[in-house]
């Protein structure tokens, strides 16, 4: 079982980028900026340790904030909790926008950028599911993928949002 889901997820992300930025599939596409600003957490893929060749975020809950004016918020625990949105967007309030990542998306493609590290760059394609696809991969989610910078996914992220 744990075979065949990774396949479906393998399928799903390689059939995602057969899609031009303004094609979509029935299964979903590049969301628009409009579908990505908000609250996120992250949803566990099954085998995520087998898919993932590194893992540079290794603590397993994890949530982000996409905002309008181009800044991107996260936190990460080893411990889940049961954050509301307001939880979330309380928290990040306090943190200094000057010191935060910013984050630019382009058709499928997002990139952050950490002005407080030098010649930090994320390269991730994004994806939003249209459907459920499967007991995880759901209508509204959004897939993620890193790019090791040439051209190859190192590492999946698939996140739930938080209403």
């Amino acid at each position: 079982m744990k075979k065949k889901n990774t396949i479906l997820i393998l399928l799903t992300l390689f059939s995602f980028s057969l899609f031009a930025q303004e094609n979509n599939s029935d299964a979903g596409g590049p969301p628009k900026l409009s579908e990505l600003l908000g609250v996120w957490k992250k949803v566990e893929i099954p085998n995520e340790d087998e898919i993932n060749t590194v893992n540079p975020w290794p603590q397993k809950y994890q949530w982000f904030a996409f905002f309008e004016n181009g800044k991107v918020y996260s936190m990460m625990s080893d411990i889940d909790y049961d954050y509301t949105k307001k939880d979330i967007l309380e928290t990040f309030k306090v943190l200094p926008s000057d010191k935060t990542p910013d984050y630019k998306l382009e058709g499928q493609f997002l990139t952050i950028d950490n002005k407080e590290i030098k010649d930090y760059r994320e390269l991730w394609g994004v994806n939003l599911f249209a459907k459920d696809i499967n007991e995880f991969l759901k209508k509204g989610n959004l897939m993620m993928t890193l790019d090791d910078g040439k051209g190859n996914v190192i590492y999946y992220r698939l996140l739930k949002r938080i209403e």
